[in-house]
């Protein structure tokens, strides 16, 4: 047939390969070959048929977007430091209790600061009763009412400035990583320091490290 398709293999196929075969058959179905005019190659993803590294890079970002909280980890108002701590435990990174477990560490997994709960990083940073004590301060001092996510990550995707005025958003946007970091500095005592827990050094460290 004029400009059609017809395939001739040198081998009968292998039982795995039929799917394969199946699947460039309908790749090739509709496609006709043009006489006369010179075979080159075109990049699909530009409208020239050009290949740029930027429409790779678009065609990339589109089609494995991963939603990430990069405006609030990656402020200039939060140090360094605490940005990077962050971005760890949103990509679930730090090494908790439960992670080492993973590893093939053999432990009594429990929460440091409640001594309750299986020590996650959403259970530390988001759910356990004694930071819940820190939560209830931070609505408390911007008058917000908000129901927790479930994860780390959601709740930094979810903590938008748009439930304080104007004049404290940039206050509101720099308690949730401050939150983190004093929570998890005060694990650190705990674990590392033989410390004992003290919600009031904890709330204290809070206020002071926010309105530094």
């Amino acid at each position: 047939m004029r400009g059609g398709w017809i395939p001739c293999f040198s081998r009968p196929f292998n039982d795995w390969e039929v799917e394969v075969v199946e699947r460039l058959l309908l790749t090739l179905q509709g496609k006709k070959l043009v006489a006369g005019l010179e075979d080159k190659v075109l990049w699909n993803a530009s409208k020239n048929g050009i290949f740029f590294v930027k429409s790779l890079y678009n065609t990339l970002d589109s089609s494995c977007a991963v939603l990430f909280p990069w405006s609030i980890i990656w402020s200039s108002c939060v140090p360094t430091k605490v940005g990077f701590f962050a971005w760890e435990v949103s990509w679930g990174k730090v090494l908790t209790q439960d992670q080492l477990k993973r590893r093939g560490w053999i432990l009594a997994n429990r929460c440091f600061l409640c001594c309750d709960e299986e020590k996650t990083i959403n259970h530390i940073l988001v759910h356990c009763p004694k930071t819940r004590i820190l939560w209830d301060l931070v609505f408390s001092l911007f008058g917000v009412n908000w129901v927790l996510p479930l994860t780390v990550r959601d709740t930094l995707l979810g903590w938008s400035a748009s439930f304080v005025d104007k004049k404290h958003g940039k206050t509101w946007r720099t308690a949730l990583l401050c939150l983190f970091w004093t929570v998890w500095k005060e694990r650190n005592r705990i674990v590392f320091d033989n410390e004992v827990l003290s919600i009031q050094r904890m709330k204290n460290s809070f206020v002071c490290n926010l309105f530094s």
